[in-house]
């Protein structure tokens, strides 16, 4: 039969033209259309569908079978159908690329010869089950390195998996924890998969994630290596339209810790804890007695952006956001300010008539507002700000009574009103008996003085802005604390690092758009 495509109204005469020429037994019309198609690969997989079809809507019930075992065979009968047509037309697809380039082909590393080994055959598992496919394989003894040209046209990695299988298992992995994610793919593609392996294409993505945002981040950043401004700041290609920008944009800074863990090396050890780490490593121990691991806490920073015009009233003293971007990323503050800033020229708040900066007390948010090359104003959560008074009313007066109620709530009303002067100078007077009361009543001093140039509540509310930070208190929650920080939970920086830049792309909706961008790389 030669190779021109079917159409679907071909596939239906050649499907009633068989039933009207046999019996009407599935065999028998499978074995028609067979014969029809003069031995077709994608036509022998139809035949076979079309029996397997049948096999499936001769199936009788079974007793004490409900709708969900019904359906469930219904899922394993459709994938035993498409899958041998998904691996018939993949393999005339290669077969075709692989004919119009016989030979030799371009090495990708070196653009050198690659000689053609032949015809090599190898099994990807997909979603719809296990793929056998052929496709020439060449050789180049420069790079060392074979090549498949055809195979990497159609989308197909190296990798044991295919594209749209990992992109499910690293959904999953990106979710919930890795045995758990095992468990839905299981559930969810009816592919059993290892935990091992969807860990491993897990952090294989995350590497490249990490990698790519990094390299973007530098590429797109308003400073060169010495610090001085770029010439022309370049603007991604899938920023926002023009017309899109907003009057008013809002920047949200805070961070989490999950809790990462290094290896102990060296000068750390004493000579019984190298023999003890040596003995953990050769049986495969995590800690424990071989005391392998110390414990380090290194920051996740978050960003949260968004339009002040998508800030919207749910009932009184509640809002929500309706679109926000996130930028997650474990290190610095100074590499996570090239990012923000990247995630800055996508949404052009770099264009914005004011950018609001909202934040705690720490300093490397202030920090990142200074480097950002242009005007913010710097507001101080105000929520934050209470929840230091009250934890000094509870201290000074005991949690809960009606005197640090009332000292409590006169404070806040003075912070509001903008006379957080009042507030310090009221705190200076304090001289508390106790050690720990005295330390809280001078921290919170020191910090509303730190802070005073980013506490006019007033002037801020009379122009309608934003005053607490609860969207990135959000994030360090749902984004990051929610898969990084569960109960047990161990984490080599590498690996908190891969997790919450893949958490950012769950969030911001990108995972499925990050698939086709690894793949195109």
């Amino acid at each position: 039969m030669d190779s021109t495509p079917i159409s679907s109204v071909q596939w239906l005469a050649i499907v009633s033209a068989s039933l009207t020429e046999t019996d009407g037994s599935a065999k028998a019309v499978a074995a028609r259309i067979r014969e029809r198609l003069g031995g077709d690969q994608l036509g022998l997989a139809f035949a076979l569908g079309v029996l397997e079809l049948a096999r499936y809507a001769a199936s009788d019930w079974k007793e004490g079978d409900l709708a969900v075992e019904a359906e469930q065979a219904a899922i394993a009968a459709s994938r035993r159908v498409v899958g041998p047509l998904l691996e018939a037309k993949l393999q005339a697809r290669i077969d075709a690329l692989d004919d119009a380039r016989p030979g030799a082909c371009a090495c990708p590393s070196c653009g050198g010869s690659a000689l053609s080994q032949g015809r090599r055959s190898r099994r990807w598992t997909s979603t719809a089950g296990p793929l056998d496919l052929r496709r020439r394989y060449g050789y180049c003894d420069a790079c060392d390195v074979g090549v498949m040209p055809a195979q990497q046209a159609v989308g197909l990695t190296d990798s044991d998996f295919t594209p749209r299988f990992e992109e499910i298992c690293t959904l999953m992995a990106t979710t919930v924890p890795f045995g758990m994610a095992t468990s839905l793919v299981g559930k969810v593609c009816g592919v059993n998969v290892s935990v091992k392996a969807v860990q491993e294409m897990t952090e294989l993505r995350g590497e490249a994630v990490v990698a790519r945002d990094a390299k973007k981040a530098k590429e797109y950043a308003p400073f060169d290596a010495k610090g001085l401004s770029v010439p022309t700041q370049q603007r991604p290609l899938d920023a926002i339209a023009e017309d899109e920008i907003p009057k008013v944009a809002y920047l949200e800074l805070d961070g989490v810790i999950p809790i990462t863990r290094e290896e102990r090396v060296g000068a750390e050890l004493t000579d019984i804890e190298r023999q003890r780490q040596a003995r953990a490593k050769t049986d495969k121990a995590r800690g424990g007695k071989g005391k392998r691991f110390r414990i380090v806490g290194r920051e996740v920073k978050n960003a949260v952006l968004y339009d002040g015009k998508h800030c919207a009233a749910e009932s009184v003293g509640r809002g929500c956001i309706l679109e926000k971007t996130y930028v997650s990323m474990l290190g610095e503050w100074a590499p996570f300010a090239e990012h923000v800033w990247l995630a800055m020229l996508r949404l052009r708040f770099d264009q914005a008539a004011l950018l609001v900066v909202l934040s705690d007390g720490a300093e490397w948010p202030r920090s990142l507002a200074a480097w950002l090359p242009v005007r913010t104003l710097l507001i101080l959560d105000l929520f934050h700000v209470k929840h230091r008074i009250w934890e000094v009313a509870n201290s000074l007066y005991g949690a809960h009574s009606g005197q640090a109620t009332r000292w409590a709530n006169a404070q806040c009303g003075q912070v509001e009103a903008g006379n957080a002067k009042v507030v310090i100078t009221a705190l200076r007077r304090l001289k508390p008996r106790r050690s720990d009361t005295l330390e809280l009543v001078r921290v919170l001093a020191n910090y509303l003085e730190n802070n005073l140039d980013r506490m006019d509540y007033p002037s801020y509310r009379e122009r309608g802005l934003r005053v607490g930070s609860g969207a990135v208190e959000s994030a360090n929650f749902h984004v990051t604390g929610a898969r990084l920080k569960l109960q047990g939970m161990r984490w080599s920086s590498r690996g908190a690092s891969q997790m919450a830049a893949l958490r950012a792309d769950l969030f911001n909706g990108n995972h499925e758009a990050r698939t086709r961008e690894l793949l195109a790389a």
